[in-house]
């Protein structure tokens, strides 16, 4: 079972959750969006979305591992 943490508009806290599965990028921004109360436009990149609500840059972790960007 992945654990995520995951930092995005530079907060000092991750938000932190577990999924049955590897959960792929969209999903973990679904996460932040809903996190946010924030709604995104689905015809839109990932970067469009972060960028749009100042959320950049998002970082993740899975299982304490090597760190990721979506960008």
């Amino acid at each position: 079972m992945p654990f995520y943490k995951v930092w995005y508009s530079n907060k000092s806290e991750p938000l932190e959750f577990s999924s049955a599965s590897r959960v792929p990028d969209a999903q973990i921004l679904e996460r932040v969006f809903a996190h946010e109360n924030l709604t995104a436009d689905a015809a839109s990149t990932l970067g469009q979305r972060i960028a749009a609500n100042n959320l950049g840059p998002v970082r993740y972790t899975e299982d304490e591992g090597e760190p990721y960007t979506i960008e």
